[in-house]
């Protein structure tokens, strides 16, 4: 056969299958990797176990590829599967059930958590603090406003002052009516054009992500928490009945105008001494129950941040002032009814309640009604019951347990008696909360709401006053306030009187008790 004939059938073949090994092995690496092997593995496994070669490679772990690892670097490293952007292990480190593990903690791993209520779990990063706005400094924005509560976008703070930015101060309301309680942490808030904010702020500063809460009050009360919320919540219409929302939650609460402790600084080596914290109005455990991602910033952060030589952006802030709210009211309303106008839904507190049922834990399922009788014998101030009365009224109710099976808890407003975690988890299962008039009453947001829940509030003769009541009717919670044995309900409410000082409250216990069992045969 000369040799420029075409090739035989044999010739082909061999022609078709050297031409298959040189592909396969010129893309040894890709070809390993079509038969779902990893090239490194491979490589390391093959060589090394002929005694040739090492590597050099290091992987994204800082181990080097599998089939050319030893024993000395397991022994250093383990054998633990590495993710990126994942904790070494097994998998089973990644997330955890509540009340597993040897201290019951729990925890979600970044995939599982995604969006948290509303905002991306670690959307900004370490990154994100400064911004570079040249000529193009954040504006100001209005969001909501009803006096007293508002929420602004783009708020920049620097060296005492707070700054509105905007061209047309006509677009917002007054800023009086937005913060007008003055002292020493306050500062001053003032408008100013874009042009003016160039020449003062400059063209770059640092930025506070998310929702920033403020309290501007000089003093604490007790309103404060539930007035943020309410006025936050008026950005979703739509929270669901089981606490959804698409609401971020706040990240910071400042109390410029209140110091950490309300005693004197100790002298420097006296620095150990345990100090006395402010009172804020709430107690400490509910915020860090209710708002875990919550931060809470006195007088001296707030100082600190004006202190500093360069302006911070504050990207939302939920601004609350009782005396600015103060202006607008009609007689008798609460200081924090202004929020209550704002838009919102009868399930502004749902998420807030939710959270905190999550933090005590799901109680177990029963069919018995719950009574809580939160009273304030210990109180040395305020309201409380006669002796007398209190003492009939804790005998009726024991009764009523004995005779009907009810669930009864009584728990003292004082905490030194009753643990918070024990007085709020009687709240939340509760049917029927009653007491007489005090702060702690405000604790009847977080009953369950069905069946449909009543509170009872025992006044002195010729007081009344509408706070409970008003809170009560945002969540359905049926009201009645008692005077004696005279009962009110929302419809035939008698006339505003706050109670002052230290008084005694009388009840009717034949006439609360009564009450009591109607409410709870109510479906």
């Amino acid at each position: 056969m000369r040799w420029t004939a075409p090739p035989d059938r044999r010739e082909t073949q061999l022609l078709v299958f050297a031409f298959c090994v040189f592909f396969f092995a010129y893309h040894f690496d890709n070809s390993l990797r079509l038969f779902g092997f990893d090239p490194e593995t491979t490589h390391g496994t093959v060589l090394r176990s002929l005694g040739l070669g090492s590597t050099k490679i290091i992987g994204t772990d800082g181990r080097r590829p599998p089939g050319w690892r030893d024993s000395v670097e397991n022994e250093i490293f383990g054998t633990w599967i590495w993710e990126e952007g994942q904790v070494a292990g097994d998998g089973n480190e990644r997330s955890q059930a509540v009340g597993v593990g040897a201290h019951g903690a729990a925890w979600l791993s970044r995939k599982e958590v995604g969006k948290l209520r509303g905002g991306s779990l670690g959307s900004s990063t370490v990154n994100d603090g400064f911004l570079r706005w040249g000529e193009d400094i954040p504006q100001s924005k209005l969001v909501r406003h009803v006096p007293g509560y508002s929420i602004l976008d783009n708020i920049i703070i620097f060296d005492g002052t707070v700054y509105v930015v905007t061209d047309d101060p006509n677009a917002f309301p007054s800023m009086a009516s937005i913060v007008t309680a003055a002292g020493l942490g306050m500062n001053e808030w003032k408008f100013i054009s874009i042009k003016d904010a160039r020449d003062t702020l400059g063209s770059y500063g640092a930025i506070l992500h998310g929702v920033t809460w403020m309290s501007a009050d000089t003093t604490p009360h007790n309103s404060t928490l539930l007035a943020l919320w309410r006025t936050h919540s008026s950005l979703d219409p739509y929270i669901t009945s089981s606490g959804q929302t698409t609401l971020s939650p706040p990240t910071r609460l400042f109390f410029p105008q209140v110091r950490v402790f309300s005693d004197p600084n100790p002298l420097p080596h006296f620095h150990m001494i345990r100090r006395r914290r402010i009172d804020t109005g709430f107690h400490p455990f509910l915020l860090k129950a209710a708002f875990p991602q919550l931060t809470v910033m006195y007088q001296e952060d707030w100082e600190d941040y004006h202190k500093l030589p360069l302006p911070f952006v504050i990207q939302r802030i939920v601004v609350a002032d009782r005396e600015a709210a103060e202006v607008s009211l009609k007689p008798g309303q609460p200081v924090f009814s202004p929020a209550f106008d704002l838009s919102g839904t009868s399930h502004w507190w749902e998420p807030v309640r939710h959270t905190l049922l999550s933090f005590l834990g799901e109680a177990p399922p029963t069919k018995k009604k719950v009574v809580t009788y939160i009273h304030r014998q210990s109180e040395q101030t305020g309201v409380r019951l006669r002796d007398e009365d209190h003492a009939a009224l804790v005998r009726a109710l024991n009764k009523t347990q004995r005779d009907y099976g009810h669930e009864v808890h009584i728990v003292s407003s004082v905490f030194d008696e009753n643990s918070w975690a024990e007085r709020m988890g009687a709240v939340v299962k509760s049917t029927v909360l009653l007491g007489p008039y005090g702060p702690d009453l405000l604790d009847c947001l977080f009953m369950k709401p069905a069946p449909r829940p009543t509170l009872m509030e025992f006044f002195p003769t010729d007081t009344f006053a509408r706070d409970e009541e008003l809170v009560a009717g945002s969540r359905g919670i049926r009201y009645i306030a008692w005077s004696k044995d005279r009962k009110f309900t929302s419809e035939n409410l008698p006339t505003v009187a706050s109670p002052a000082g230290t008084q005694e409250a009388s009840v009717d216990v034949a006439s609360v008790i009564k009450a009591i069992r109607d409410a709870l045969a109510r479906r």
